[in-house]
């Protein structure tokens, strides 16, 4: 390998942070913070303990333009903190003067900062209550990952600064507010000049970086649905909840025994979000925030939730050094759910080849979309002056576990590459790595194993752009065995669209493989660059399988993108009701995409969005403004 593709594959710096990240080092963080909903702000104290690693005048923190720091203390004496230069996609620095007597190597120092965060936090979203599912009370939720705690608090926001953390929150009486740590009993009542308030307690004894701080505050209720797990969500929601992710516990323990760690974080309590939540699910510590859409009624969706757990050992555990590694964080998850469902089917390794199918079909989608020669579709890419939200895809997840089942022939098979997980998990455990380390790591189990990994061609596979060689041992062998029915049928529809067909065929296929057929055929009409079907056959095939009508969001969002992909108009209305109404950026990203790409829709997307853009997610809105070609625009020229 090259000496620059050693230094890109081994980088520590992160350049997604401008904070003092090498000259102190981050211990603990005390929140005290008030939540207003009438001024959409958030207010406090943030509290840091760090050591002096090397002499430096000031300490820098990731703040945001909107952030306000009011007051600083370092060990007491009051200082006058400055804003540095800012930068587009990084935010605006602050500089914390540390008093020359305490700039020794080894110091402890205490900096506090009085601060309060904007309306316009890039960290936080403020519901109304018509946008909640009681109708009643309003909402707040934060979404961090990948830097935005910036917005929330002044940080060192870099994966590679774990701290342990304490907060109290204050809220209104009615609500009721969590975080990504420990309760601390229940709350206090707390009298205030326009009404009565609550304070709620939180302890995360576990190490972890900045984007897993997490917190939301809303008219919340709960019931325990394990020995671990507590569900929590609007009152009208928790029983639907509770049932869709009662076998959460099957999850934890079997990814226990996968990885042969404990699970390390005390609770695994679930936040069932709002709609506009712009993800499937966030792995905060000790409260995942789920997005509604996996509430299919079957619990069809549930591997989210399955994703969700793995990451309690494969990113929040171990952790990616910088954004740059963050296949370290999302590959390793991909795998270890995949294994854990493997375990838990009845279909057994079948179900994993069938996945692996599905995972290389996401993986050419993404790299299409990017282009197969941008920098963005390689396992490391070079993250250079670029917000890592604009480099989020498919691309680190399964393009990483496409590495792994690689490693995964290369040692053995699964029963010998999981040894090697167990042991990978146990020497990295609280810790952060890059990919040179995961490459030493693996190169060193070899050669304890006598395993012969010196085939394997890392340059090519971390640093090239594009999909995986298709010689790559164990990437693209997967034989059809559980898709076959799927497959089968699209085969039929495809050759012979006026041909006989019945509504149970697709009845009797289980949740997986409908989503394997629409996918399938949506792979194959973008693939042909024309529709594969006439207008009629898409309309019998609504007719039969009552696809417009589906309760699951994976199916709906699938046929209706097939639709778009056909041109077929009446799905219009379908697309527009479901885009205005939930705000999960794996939907409605690519629905407004193939809508705008429509051109006779185009104006139908770029309007729909502008009546919708204040209920999407800060992440989601911008980039959905990216996708509408809107980045830059007056209002006036985008409602044109």
């Amino acid at each position: 390998m090259s000496h620059d593709a050693e230094a890109r594959i081994g980088c520590t710096t992160d350049k997604s942070t401008l904070a003092s990240v090498t000259a102190f080092s981050f211990k603990h963080l005390s929140l005290s913070l008030s939540v207003d909903f009438a001024t959409k702000e958030i207010a406090g104290t943030a509290t840091w303990t760090v050591i002096v690693a090397e002499a430096a005048e000031a300490l820098v923190l990731d703040t945001t333009a909107g952030l306000a720091v009011t007051a600083a203390t370092v060990n007491g004496h009051t200082v006058e903190c400055r804003s540095l230069a800012p930068h587009e996609c990084l935010g605006t620095p602050l500089a914390v003067p540390v008093p020359e007597a305490e700039r020794e190597p080894g110091n402890e120092l205490t900096v506090s900062l009085t601060y309060s965060t904007s309306p316009q936090s890039s960290a936080l979203q403020w519901l109304p209550p018509a946008q909640t599912a009681g109708k009643q009370r309003p909402y707040m939720f934060s979404q961090c990952q990948a830097i935005h705690a910036r917005a929330l608090f002044p940080c060192a926001d870099a994966p590679t600064c774990k701290f342990t953390y304490d907060a109290e929150v204050t809220v209104p009486a009615w609500a009721t507010a969590l975080m990504s740590a420990e309760p601390q009993g229940g709350p206090q009542e707390v009298p205030a000049s326009d009404g009565s308030t609550r304070r709620f307690a939180f302890q995360q004894d576990r190490p972890v970086p900045s984007y897993l701080v997490a917190v939301a505050v809303g008219e919340l209720g709960s019931k325990r649905v394990g020995p671990r797990t507590t569900v929590w969500a609007e009152p009208c929601m928790v029983e639907a909840v509770a049932w869709e992710f009662g076998e959460t516990e099957r999850f934890i323990a079997t990814a226990e025994d996968l990885t042969g760690h404990a699970y390390d974080w005390s609770r695994y309590d679930i936040l069932c979000m709002p709609p506009s939540f712009p993800y499937g699910g966030m792995e905060n510590p000790c409260l995942t925030f789920a997005t509604p859409t996996l509430l299919a009624g079957d619990r069809s969706l549930a591997n989210v939730i399955c994703h969700e757990v793995a990451h309690g050992w494969t990113g929040n555990l171990v952790t990616n050094h910088t954004w740059e590694h963050f296949w370290l964080n999302e590959g390793w998850t991909r795998w270890l759910e995949n294994r854990v469902l493997t375990r838990l089917s009845p279909h057994g390794e079948e179900l994993y080849n069938f996945q692996m199918q599905e995972s290389l079909t996401h993986l050419e989608e993404a790299v299409s979309q990017f282009g197969a020669t941008s920098p963005l579709t390689a396992l490391v890419p070079p993250l250079d002056g670029i917000d890592p939200d604009d480099a989020f895809s498919a691309v680190p997840y399964e393009k990483g576990l496409a590495l792994l089942n690689h490693l995964t022939s290369v040692a053995g098979g699964h029963a010998k590459f999981e040894t090697f997980a167990k042991a990978y998990i146990a020497a990295y455990a609280r810790r952060t790595l890059t990919s040179a380390d995961f490459r030493a790591f693996f190169c060193e189990w070899c050669g304890k194993e006598g395993v012969d990994c010196s085939g394997v061609e890392w340059e090519k596979w971390l640093l090239e752009p594009g999909m995986p060689d298709r010689a790559m041992q164990g990437v693209y062998d997967y034989p059809d065995t559980l898709g076959a029915k799927a497959t089968q049928l699209v085969e039929r529809w495809v050759s012979c669209p006026e041909g006989q067909f019945a509504a149970e065929e697709y009845a009797a296929l289980p949740p997986p493989l409908k989503t394997h057929f629409l996918e399938s055929l949506l792979a194959r009409s973008h693939k042909a660059g024309a529709p594969l079907l006439p207008l009629a056959a898409l309309q019998r095939m609504d007719e039969l399988y009552q696809l417009t009508d589906t309760r699951n969001a994976e199916l709906r969002c699938r046929w209706q993108r097939v639709c778009l992909c056909h041109r077929a108009a009446f799905i219009v209305p379908e697309v527009v009701d479901f885009v205005a109404t939930v705000g999960r950026m794996k939907f409605v990203r690519p629905l407004y995409r193939e809508l705008f790409a429509w051109e006779e829709q185009s104006a139908v997307a770029v309007r729909t969005f502008m009546q919708h853009r204040d209920g999407y997610h800060p992440i989601c809105s911008k980039m959905l403004s990216a996708d509408l070609k809107l980045d830059g625009k007056s209002a006036k020229e985008q409602r044109t």
